[in-house]
């Protein structure tokens, strides 16, 4: 059976919508029943294929049935109870990638952009089962001060504005210590290109959900050559004109990322991206 980024949908162009108000079910954030009833909705409708196939994946551990159920009981949880800027289906690619590469010796996963630690919460979870550690990177205020202006693939701009997706690093660490596994978490405090240049790796599998085109080739330059044979970045920001157009260009990987080109999985059709080494 293939891996889960088979699962990983074509990007649609979403609609643009000011702040909703409650619905019939009262409030709609973090907690809310509506959000309890809608992650119900969405595990029988968009996130079920990905949780099918994560349930019959084979994996070179032990994972009986009973165990994944629980797996997935856990992120539907942390779901409904902290904001999270990730679908099911897209952290299920990220775990399935983790899983198969279980009881490599050091075993690292790295995550950078932590949001509200939802997703960081999720992946110290399977880290910890899968034999590995969880390096987190994010400054903990939210996106740095840009004057980037960026298109999503159907041509609608968006921009980041500075401090947006902040979570605060206490925040953060009471996510992991109550929804995931804080004992193989380490948290990396500051930008980017303060804290990535002192990390030595090794990278098995990483998750970038970094926004910027500056933070994305940060991310890149720094990471991908640590990444080992077999493993896999993902980044969720290939909706972007700006992150599509730096990833196709052959003269990034050599010239900067000092690597042949990679294998890149869904490059224009799909938000979510695997990047392979190339010859893995």
């Amino acid at each position: 059976m293939g891996s889960l980024s088979n699962t990983l949908p074509s990007w649609i162009p979403g609609r643009t919508r000011g702040r909703r108000g409650p619905s019939r079910f009262g409030t709609r954030g973090p907690g809310s029943l509506y959000r309890k009833l809608k992650s119900l909705e969405l595990l029988a409708t968009r996130d079920r294929r990905a949780v099918l196939s994560f349930l019959t994946a084979r994996y070179p551990l032990e994972l009986p049935l009973h165990e994944r159920l629980g797996l997935v009981r856990r992120f539907v949880e942390t779901t409904d109870a902290v904001r999270c800027y990730h679908t099911q289906v897209e952290i299920l690619a990220v775990v399935d990638a983790i899983f198969r590469l279980a009881g490599r010796p050091e075993l690292t996963v790295v995550e950078a952009g932590a949001a509200k630690g939802a997703s960081s919460a999720k992946l110290s979870l399977v880290a910890a089962r899968a034999g590995g550690r969880l390096h987190v990177f994010d400054s903990f205020r939210g996106i740095p001060p840009n004057d980037e202006q960026h298109t999503r693939l159907d041509g609608s701009a968006v921009h980041f504005r500075a401090g947006a997706f902040a979570g605060r690093l206490p925040s953060v660490k009471r996510v992991v210590e109550r929804f995931g596994a804080p004992q193989v978490c380490e948290l990396h405090k500051g930008w980017f290109e303060e804290t990535m240049p002192g990390f030595a790796g090794p990278v098995d599998v990483a998750l970038l959900d970094v926004d910027l085109l500056a933070s994305t080739r940060t991310c890149l330059v720094h990471l991908f050559p640590k990444v080992r044979p077999g493993g896999v970045v993902f980044t969720q920001d290939g909706h972007l004109r700006a992150i599509v157009e730096l990833l196709a260009d052959e003269r990034f990987w050599r010239d900067e990322v000092r690597v042949e080109p990679p294998v890149i999985e869904g490059l224009g059709e799909r938000k979510m991206l695997a990047i392979r080494p190339a010859g893995a």
